[in-house]
């Protein structure tokens, strides 16, 4: 593991870069940005100390899902990469379930954010109908645009 110091405005990681390696903050704060530095950015969470961040790309090889900046100066970070994973799970037992925890945490404040969005986008699309039911092909009634999908959908799924 090796430990740096890093001043606020530093990026840790990009969106897409390979995950390579994991964070453990010792001090300090980091925050989580989708799209940073575009005008599409958005602030998914902060992070401090204690927290783990990267072991989603470590674990899976995946690219980074979000960009991580530092939020404060002198912020302290231990990165862990992956020749160093194994023996610091190994070392560090309570630390799996602190992992296996965070990203249980991870996991189910996306979905809350994935439910949230679709209902945002049923409520809009639904507006105008006359409701969901069986007859109006769950609120598509009103929309033929909505329904020629609905309908193509189906037919090429085999559920026509």
């Amino acid at each position: 593991m090796k430990d740096k110091a890093l001043r606020k405005g530093t990026v840790v990681f990009s969106e897409g870069d390979l995950g390579d390696c994991m964070y453990l903050i010792h001090r300090g704060k980091v925050g989580a940005f989708a799209n940073y530095g575009t005008s599409n950015e958005k602030k998914l969470g902060e992070l401090t100390e204690g927290d783990y961040f990267g072991e989603m790309g470590l674990i899976d090889r995946a690219p980074r899902s979000a960009t991580i900046v530092v939020l404060e100066n002198d912020t302290l970070l231990s990165r862990i990469g992956e020749d160093e994973f194994a023996q610091f799970l190994s070392e560090n037992p309570r630390k799996v379930f602190d992992i296996v925890t965070q990203l249980s945490h991870k996991l189910r404040n996306a979905t809350k954010s994935y439910l949230a969005l679709c209902q945002s986008i049923s409520q809009s699309v639904g507006e105008g109908t006359t409701g969901v039911d069986a007859t109006s092909n769950y609120g598509f009634g009103q929309n033929e645009h909505l329904r020629e999908i609905h309908d193509k959908h189906a037919a090429t799924n085999g559920n026509a």
